[in-house]
């Protein structure tokens, strides 16, 4: 096969796993949706709360190793690869005992909240769920790795849409929040019998064979540095949402759980720019090129900048209606949380994580994702008691802030250059100010609107972007390149 059929051939499986896992995501978030259209907000808070201890106590529990996978399937040879992944499979079974310890001892205290008592029972089921489904987390890797992505993408979907029904069907029942979790426990057993088919069928005429004596501490040492910077980053997601729960009521926890989340799709974008330009910034840096290195690294940032910041503009203004109209009328209060969380999008101009990467400070990586962590929990408690709802999202933007600052100063450091030079401020601004004058007048006509959510948010948008467009082609933010390169994909 030709190098240019081979990266076609590549490109369009790595297409088919992206749609897979956007496919999962929307089915996730649809669930959601459902659910909260559906839930007396006192239920929906506790399905929340136990979905979020859920996703600590399995995030604590990986150490890495799924992401391990590439790694070892590349360092030994083909025949291993069955025992590996047996072998990483056997150990997450362990971690996920202490996994459902875990979040046993965090939901026993938490559930200890009169308003949260009704969750205790079911407890035990949501421990179940991490032993069976935590061992079977590696399998879309283990496909990968194999060659399989069609298999892997086929697998997210099934994951996704499992999890759909096994969290909207009970709303048919009279106890949809015990109901629930049996459908998650048939979810995790489904799973984990799928897992072992795919494996059994990819793996079929291999042989176990012995790995060497000292593997366990090969792949500890090399799983669990990486994995520290994904478990911060995770924690400080949640840490919020904790002390949400802790200082204000039911019915507001499921509110802000309603706002406090950023929209996939945008960091989704940068990370994908960042996915594609990785081998060629790392070869840039391995030559010492660091002006060309630098050169794409600030093209790539106006390109993404260009798509992310009207967007960003575009949910700040429309926050409200976008909120209402996803879950209802009764969760209006949601919109001021996710209205101060979108500002954090402003930021995901760039993958920082990826450049550094590409950079070899991998340590600072983690140091970055410890400080984000660190500075959150430290004033979201503060901030909740002085703001209310209001104070947890703002403590993350200024966690975030600081985050992004870090990011920036590492990267200049080892570039050895200036740290106006480091991010393209002028442009990032320019862009940013044409954005809001495109929200000014439809942020003013709203004023006069009595339009239900949905019909306001199609008309803003209808408005925005068009507006946008002209004024970022007025002022050359938009080239006429860029017109012509989007024709051309079409």
């Amino acid at each position: 096969m030709s190098e240019e059929k081979k990266k076609t051939s590549l490109a369009r499986k790595a297409g088919i796993f992206t749609i897979s896992r956007a496919v999962s995501i929307l089915a996730q978030l649809s669930a959601m949706i459902i659910l909260s259209r559906s839930l007396p907000k006192e239920v929906y808070a506790q399905l929340q709360y136990l979905l979020l201890i859920y996703g600590t106590a399995q995030v604590v529990g990986q150490l890495g190793l799924p992401d391990s996978i590439f790694y070892f399937f590349e360092k030994y040879p083909p025949e291993k690869r069955r025992s590996l992944a047996r072998y990483i499979s056997r150990i997450l079974m362990y971690t996920a005992l202490g996994s459902a310890l875990i979040l046993f001892a965090i939901g026993w205290w938490g559930t200890s909240d009169a308003a949260y008592a009704d969750a205790r029972p079911v407890l035990w089921m949501f421990m179940a769920l991490v032993v069976l489904e935590l061992p079977t987390v590696p399998v879309p890797n283990v496909l990968i790795a194999l060659d399989k992505a069609t298999k892997a993408a086929a697998f997210n979907i099934f994951v996704g849409l499992t999890q759909f029904c096994a969290m909207t069907l009970p709303l048919l029942t009279d106890h949809p929040l015990h109901w629930i979790a049996v459908g998650l426990l048939c979810y995790g057993l489904l799973r984990m019998l799928v897992s072992a088919f795919l494996l059994r069928q990819n793996f079929a005429g291999q042989q176990l064979l012995p790995l060497p004596e000292r593997f366990l501490r090969e792949l500890l040492w090399y799983s669990v540095p990486l994995s520290l910077a994904q478990l911060f980053w995770t924690l400080n997601r949640q840490v919020d949402k904790y002390v949400v729960k802790e200082f204000l009521s039911a019915q507001q926890y499921a509110e802000y759980s309603n706002g406090a989340w950023e929209l996939p799709i945008i960091p989704t974008i940068a990370y994908s720019v960042a996915a594609v330009m990785m081998p060629q910034m790392v070869s840039y840096f391995l030559k010492g090129d660091v002006n060309k290195l630098l050169e794409l690294w600030l093209k790539s940032i106006k390109k993404v900048s260009v798509i992310v910041l009207p967007l960003v503009v575009f949910f700040l203004l429309a926050s409200e209606e976008f909120v209402v109209m996803l879950f209802s009328e009764k969760y209006r209060a949601s919109a001021l949380p996710f209205f101060i969380y979108t500002f954090i999008l402003l930021q995901r101009v760039a993958s920082y994580s990826n450049m550094q990467k590409a950079l070899d400070v991998t340590r600072e990586v983690t140091l970055g994702a410890i400080y984000l962590f660190a500075i959150n929990a430290l004033l979201v408690v503060p901030f909740v008691l002085w703001l209310g709802m209001a104070g947890p999202p703002l403590a993350s933007v200024v966690a975030q802030t600081f985050a992004w600052w870090y990011a920036l100063d590492v990267i200049r450091k080892r570039l050895g250059v200036r740290f106006v030079e480091v991010f393209p401020f002028g442009f990032y601004g320019k862009t940013l100010l044409l954005a809001f004058a495109a929200a000014v007048p439809l942020y003013l006509l709203k004023q006069s609107w009595s339009l239900a959510p949905a019909e306001a948010f199609g008309l803003m948008a209808l408005g925005f972007f068009p507006l946008f467009f002209a004024l970022g082609r007025l002022f050359n933010v938009i080239t006429a390149e860029d017109v012509k390169r989007v024709l051309r994909q079409k």
